[in-house]
């Protein structure tokens, strides 16, 4: 994965709103339900170490739980292929956590060490297949010591084994393990739509960001080039912060919903009498019809519209509208789509 997409994934989980989201995605625990952005808080993570030196991929997060603080230890994993001894890593940074928190005196009213949630986030190219517990990694012990021997155990969140929660971290996994287009722009739907929630209002820009950089990495360049025609020198690009803007997003969401509003407005004031229905399928034309048009100027950035495309688009009906929709948001040239007969 590029430096700049870690980077902004880092800085997800930097927000108390996506490792909320994460708890209660992952836990079916009441207390998770009811937490709130106000009883987290971050806290140093700069005494987990690999030989003496810093882990930037560490964060963590504690939250107050009946008046008791809960430490959420989450290790975020950019590396290709799963390490064989992550329950031991994990062991590791848990007790060096407690180390600090003794040192600190930052334990319980009781004076006890806090509970501990470890997670590993991990998004390599490959399902991640290794030991989630200690004991895995360790020869039986002989009879009369099993109790005497160390225990370790990480909740693994991988993207490759999600399943269909509706999180805003399962639906960022979701995006990154497409395989296909038609896969991606579903996955995009799903993650703008959570996005636009409002308790993630806070944090929008940033996941905004992070969807674009991924996007511009997955489809990469070329299939961002919309050619203009063969006589160009060059290919023409069009850059996805403007492709990505709230009205195509509001297009990509509800598309005929925002229409049939337009299109009731407009038959009552243009007086139409022939019923509900018609003022719909009217409504759905002209909302499409304009999304079209504002989708075309902003891809053709003043550069024109191809020869008979208005009158074509001032003909089309609803079909044919969403069709050139769906090719535009797909990739195709908007000169060679409407060049077609």
């Amino acid at each position: 994965m590029a430096s700049r997409r870690d980077t902004v994934y880092k800085q997800l989980f930097s927000h108390p709103e996506i490792v909320r989201d994460l708890l209660v995605g992952l836990l079916p625990a009441e207390w998770a339900r009811a937490l709130t952005v106000n009883e987290l808080e971050r806290v140093n993570a700069s005494y987990a170490s690999d030989h003496g030196k810093a882990r930037h991929a560490d964060v963590v997060w504690r939250a107050r739980i009946g008046g008791e603080w809960v430490y959420v230890y989450i290790l975020l994993e950019f590396q290709s292929r799963p390490d064989k001894w992550m329950a031991l890593r994990m062991q590791v940074y848990v007790g060096l956590l407690y180390q600090d928190l003794v040192a600190q005196h930052r334990l319980s009213k009781h004076g006890k060490l806090p509970p501990v949630l470890p997670i590993v986030l991990y998004h390599g190219r490959r399902p991640w297949r290794a030991a989630t517990t200690l004991e895995q990694l360790m020869l039986p012990p002989p009879v009369g010591l099993e109790r005497f021997q160390a225990g370790q155990q990480y909740l693994l969140v991988d993207q490759h084994h999600q399943g269909t929660r509706g999180d805003i971290v399962n639906l960022v996994f979701r995006v990154l393990r497409c395989r296909t287009e038609p896969e991606l722009w579903l996955a995009v739907k799903a993650f703008v739509t959570r996005m636009r929630e409002p308790d993630l209002n806070p944090i929008r820009e940033t996941l905004r960001n992070w969807l674009q950089l991924t996007l511009q990495d997955e489809l990469g360049e070329t299939k961002m080039d919309l050619e203009e025609d063969d006589a160009m020198p060059a290919e023409r690009k069009y850059k996805l912060e403007d492709v990505l803007t709230d009205e195509f997003l509001d297009l990509l969401l509800q598309p005929r919903e925002d229409s049939v509003k337009e299109g009731l407005q407009a038959g009552m004031q243009q007086g139409i009498q022939q019923g509900i229905q018609q003022g719909i399928q009217q409504g759905i034309q002209q909302g499409e019809r304009a999304a079209l048009q504002r989708l075309l100027t902003r891809l053709l950035a003043g550069a024109g519209m191809p020869a008979d495309a208005e009158s074509r688009i001032a003909e089309a009906d609803s079909s044919q509208l969403s069709d050139w929709i769906k090719a535009l948001f797909d990739g195709a040239s908007p000169r060679q789509l409407f060049a077609e007969g």
